[in-house]
Parts: structure tokens; C-alpha cells; sequence
């Protein structure tokens, strides 16, 4: 185990990059102090070598944090798991190949990317990027969202404010959501199961889309799809029952899914 300390009270950027395998744990909170520490994912003969090849340091408030380079013996590593404590608010730019990546506490921005390494977000954040290829996607809650993944699977707590997620094959999982929403897939689904107004846009070619809106909101309804079915079991009264004025303007589109529009069941 390798580590580094800091003095620092103020919020700071963290840079990460390259962490190709193991794992990367970020954590903002109220610290005077940034704390790093690097250990071996497992034990091995060249956990030493790796970890003498791990740079850390600190300047003008910015932590840069590079892992060691793959070559010869080294590419048969098993990896390092990076922990980083840093005051909140710090804004966080992490690149790692198979490494995952998890987040916790209040950061400021957030840029991620990550070709096939998991990502968990339980962090308060301001805007927030994420790229991956293969890995999946797990956020607690966002206020403004930006990703980009070809076959990982999406899934969002909570969302209130911009949210884009564009998918290859993965599948799109959002919870109570608002705000401006645009989503969309080529083969995955695109679920929404609590969505309570603002503008969504939700599209894909071959996959199902499922949406359920919230109880006694007016909605504009714009859905399509080529050869799937389209369904709406909302009800159809009320002024504000598809006006553009209405509290949610909800496009779907689909080429061979199907689409599906619920009411949320009435509280117990």
C-alpha cells in the first residue's frame, strides 16, 4: 500500500489518467486534507513494481494521478485500486480502461470515461459526461447528465434538469425523472418509470420503450412507431389532455418496438 497526503480546505481538480484495471473510488467531503491511497487488487509479485509506478502529486489545486504503463510482464497485472478523499465540491476528470469507477459525497463537475469498467455514482455533482464502451452505468441522482456508452446498460435514480443518454445496445433505466430528457437507443429498451413533466424526447430503432406518467399531470402526446405497437392508457379528458401547453410534451419514437404509456397506479 502506497499513500499521499495533502494539505488543501479549498474544492480541487482531480485528474486521473491512465488507471487501466482495478478500481477508482473518489470521494468528496469535508476534509482540509486530500487523502490518496493505492493498493494491489490482489496479491502478486509485481504488486511492488506496480505500485512504485503509480505518480502522484499536487500543485495550484490540481491533484494528477497516473497509473503505471503496461509493458513487458506488467500487462499480466491484476490492478490497483485507487481511493481519493478530496474537500467537496472538487470537480473529478477520471480515464480508465477496465478499471470501475465509484463516486460518493458532493463533487463539482464530473467528466468520466471508461472502456469497460463499471461506473457507480452515488454523489452529488454538478454536470456531469460519462463515455463508456462496455461498461454499466449506475447514478443515484443528477441535475445535468451527458452519456455516451455502445453496449452498457444505463440506470438513473433520479433526474431533475437536462439528461441525454445515447446507447448502442444497452438498455436505458430511468426513475422519477423531469426536466429536458432525451434518450436514445439502437437495440436497447428505454424505460421510465416516474415521469413528472418538462420536454422528453425518447427514441429507438428496434427496442421497447415504456414510460409511466405521473397521475394528474396533462400531457402532449406525440408517439410512432413503424411495426410495433403503440399503446396509451392515459386518460383522455381534461383541457390539458394533449395540448402543447401541457405540463409534459412526450415524443417516443420506434422503428420495430413497441411503445407503451402508463398512468402511475394511485398511492395505497
Amino acid at each position: 500500500m502506497t499513500t499521499w497526503e495533502f494539505p488543501c480546505s479549498e474544492p480541487a481538480t482531480i485528474s486521473v489518467t491512465p488507471w487501466a484495471a482495478g478500481s477508482v473510488a473518489i470521494s468528496g467531503e469535508a476534509t482540509d486534507v486530500i487523502a490518496v491511497e493505492v493498493v494491489g487488487s490482489k496479491p502478486g509479485a509485481d504488486v511492488d513494481k506496480l505500485l512504485d509506478q503509480a505518480n502522484v502529486s499536487f500543485e495550484n489545486g490540481r491533484l494528477s494521478v497516473r497509473g503505471p504503463k503496461l509493458n513487458g510482464l506488467l500487462q499480466r497485472w491484476k490492478g490497483l485500486d485507487l481511493t481519493i478523499k478530496a474537500p467537496a465540491r472538487s470537480d473529478c476528470h477520471v480515464h480508465t480502461a477496465s478499471a470501475d469507477i465509484a463516486l460518493v459525497g458532493q463533487l463539482g463537475e464530473v467528466s468520466l470515461r471508461t472502456a469497460s469498467g463499471d461506473v457507480t455514482i452515488a454523489a452529488r455533482s454538478g454536470t456531469l459526461t460519462l463515455e463508456t464502451a462496455s461498461g454499466d452505468v449506475c447514478i443515484e441522482q443528477a441535475d445535468s447528465l451527458r452519456v455516451a456508452t455502445a453496449s452498457g446498460d444505463v440506470e438513473v435514480g433520479h433526474a431533475d434538469g437536462d439528461l441525454s443518454i445515447n446507447s448502442v445496445s444497452g438498455n436505458v433505466s430511468l426513475g422519477s425523472v423531469s426536466g429536458q430528457i432525451g434518450a436514445q437507443t439502437t437495440s436497447g429498451d428505454i424505460v421510465v418509470k416516474d415521469i413528472a413533466g418538462g420536454r422528453a424526447t425518447l427514441s429507438t430503432t428496434s427496442g421497447d420503450v415504456r414510460v409511466v406518467v405521473r397521475r394528474g399531470l396533462g400531457v402532449y402526446l406525440d408517439l410512432g412507431s413503424l411495426s410495433g405497437r403503440t399503446r396509451s392508457h392515459l386518460d383522455e379528458v381534461g383541457p390539458a389532455y394533449n395540448s402543447p401547453e401541457a405540463a409534459l410534451n412526450l415524443r417516443c419514437r420506434s422503428i420495430s418496438g413497441d411503445i407503451q404509456i402508463s398512468k402511475a397506479q394511485a398511492a395505497a
